[in-house]
Parts: C-alpha cells; sequence; structure tokens
C-alpha cells in the first residue's frame, strides 16, 4: 500500500496527499477482508500506522525506488545470492556528494538504539546489498529503521559499505557448515531462500 501512495506522489509531483492515501489503503483493504477492525493486528492499527507515515511529507524529487527488490550472485560461484526487498530508497543531496538513503519500515514494538543499529546484521546486509547494486554512483549509505507506531527512527551511515563483505561472507560461511541443527525436508523446501545452502534431501517430484 505504501509503494502505491508513494508512486502515486511521483506522478502527481506532490508531497502529501491524504486523500490518495486512504485510496490506496481502501484498495488494498478488500484483499484481506478476514482482517478484524479492532485489535493489534487490525485496520484500526493500519490506520494508526498510516497517519504516523502520512505526518512526514515525501519528496518526489528525490525518491529513488520503493520495494526494490534485489537478487544479487554472492559467494561460492554464485551459487548462494543476497536476496531481500528494500522498502524505500531516496537520493539526498548533499554539497560535496549525494547520499543513497535507505528506509526500513517497521511495524513492531521492539526498537533498536542507534548504538545497537551499529552492529545489526540487518542494517550491513542492506547496505552491502545496495552498494553491489549501485556502487559506480552511490557509495555514501545511510539506513534508516522508521517506526510507524511512534514515529521514531534510528539511522547509521557510511561512506565505506564494502567493509560488510567479509563479515556477510563469513555468515554465509558459517550457515553452509552448520550441521547442529537437524533438516527437515518438506513440502515447502523449495520456497526456502536457503534452500541453495541447505541443499535438503528430496524424493523426485
Amino acid at each position: 500500500m505504501l509503494e502505491d501512495y508513494c508512486k502515486t506522489l511521483v506522478g502527481a509531483g506532490s508531497s502529501r496527499d491524504m486523500e490518495k492515501l486512504y485510496a490506496a489503503a481502501s484498495a488494498r483493504k478488500k484483499e484481506f477482508p478476514g482482517i478484524p477492525e479492532t485489535g493489534d493486528l487490525s485496520f484500526f492499527e493500519a490506520d494508526v500506522f498510516l497517519n504516523r507515515f502520512a505526518s512526514k511529507e515525501i519528496d518526489p524529487e528525490t525518491l529513488y525506488a520503493v520495494e526494490k527488490s534485489f537478487d544479487i550472485p554472492f559467494y561460492d560461484n554464485g551459487k548462494v545470492s543476497l536476496t531481500g526487498r528494500i522498502d524505500r530508497m531516496d537520493i539526498v543531496r548533499g554539497k560535496e556528494r549525494d547520499t543513497l538513503q535507505i528506509t526500513d519500515y517497521k511495524t513492531g514494538k521492539n526498537e533498536l538504539s542507534e548504538e545497537e543499529l551499529k552492529n545489526d546484521i540487518q542494517m550491513k546486509f542492506y547496505i552491502f546489498a545496495a552498494f553491489l547494486l549501485y556502487r559506480k554512483r552511490h557509495r555514501n549509505i545511510r539506513f534508516t529503521l522508521s517506526y510507524l507506531r511512534d514515529g521514531n527512527e534510528s539511522s547509521f551511515e557510511t561512506s565505506a559499505p564494502e567493509t560488510f563483505h567479509g563479515e556477510i561472507e563469513g555468515l554465509i560461511k558459517e550457515l553452509a557448515g552448520d550441521s547442529s541443527y537437524a533438516k527437515r525436508p518438506g513440502s515447502l523446501c523449495r520456497r526456502c531462500p536457503a534452500f541453495k545452502v541447505c541443499k535438503p534431501e528430496l524424493p523426485d517430484e
């Protein structure tokens, strides 16, 4: 829904439009008839998030991408890829250089402090993936967790995103060699993003 709204703003050249926001929400609401109107996981709660989201203007001139999917061959001759989806990216203009701003929206209650974010593997993963995608144009990358529940934000910025390469590669090696968890092959294995790493023995279909 946020993707629909952001694309609408870009098309109209507008920074905020509550009418279009709720039109996008209403259109998406029809897809989920089983969600209750009230409660922790409800349309009422979603309405609170929408208002938090809409309280901050979005500059259509800086908005770079929304719901950007990536699948980047990375390890073991491309057998293991970095795969994910970035909620939103903006280009923040600077006097000396531009910054690629990654925003990840959160609806949960557990918030990371600025200090905790420095060691967060999700942050490192997204920054490094963005670096691989756009390294010819952007080296300065900022990652921001935007909490829709209360409007708080935590950010981390780096001009050396390549430094996360070794840590991410090390984690993949660790996962690939981890035998502490017994494999439980099943019907959902082929849809799992770790399928190529796990290599479960499945019956021929």
